[in-house]
């Protein structure tokens, strides 16, 4: 990556955690579905960059909305989850079979089938990961359920219109 790409990235985080902490952050369905727009600092990041790289950048998007929401390392451990699941969520949904094929992760590249099959399967796993932790057992298990697939399908769209309405 060169250094214009990593003042663009470093740009498209600071607009998500923004949007995060200070607008959708209030962005409430009936009290199920909840937007975590945040986690696309970490879907979007380039395939290139690896786990290694990608998990303190997770841990640090994680603990950055931890913070302002108050919460004791739930994002942060949910968003690690997400950061150490990315790279085999990628070779499963789009094996490139011995193709010197480069995955550019993006609306505009991948087109809109893939890009929602690829963001809805990682946000499942956050957002499990998320409000099992939250919750704390399992007593509340059907409503935690209901909340987890509620707040896929809002965050998936709201990663989509925010991915539409940004195309370069």
């Amino acid at each position: 990556m060169n250094s214009q790409q990593v003042i663009k990235l470093s740009l498209t985080f600071l607009i998500y955690l923004v949007l995060q902490i200070f607008i959708i952050r209030n962005f409430v369905l009936l009290d199920v579905a909840f937007c975590f727009v945040y986690i696309a600092c970490i879907l979007l990041l380039p395939n290139e960059v690896s786990t290694s790289i990608i998990l303190p950048i997770a841990f640090l998007v994680g603990l950055t909305v931890d913070i302002f929401y108050n919460t004791a390392g739930v994002h942060a451990s949910a968003s690690v989850l997400l950061g150490y699941l990315r790279g085999s969520v990628i070779k499963y949904l789009f094996p490139t079979k011995g193709l010197d094929t480069e995955i550019i992760i993006s609306l505009k590249d991948m087109g809109g089938e893939r890009f929602i099959r690829y963001v809805a399967t990682l946000t499942l796993a956050h957002h499990t990961m998320l409000f099992f932790v939250e919750a704390g057992n399992f007593s509340l298990f059907l409503i935690t359920v209901v909340k987890i697939i509620c707040s896929v399908v809002f965050t998936t769209v709201m990663i989509f219109l925010i991915q539409y309405l940004r195309r370069d």
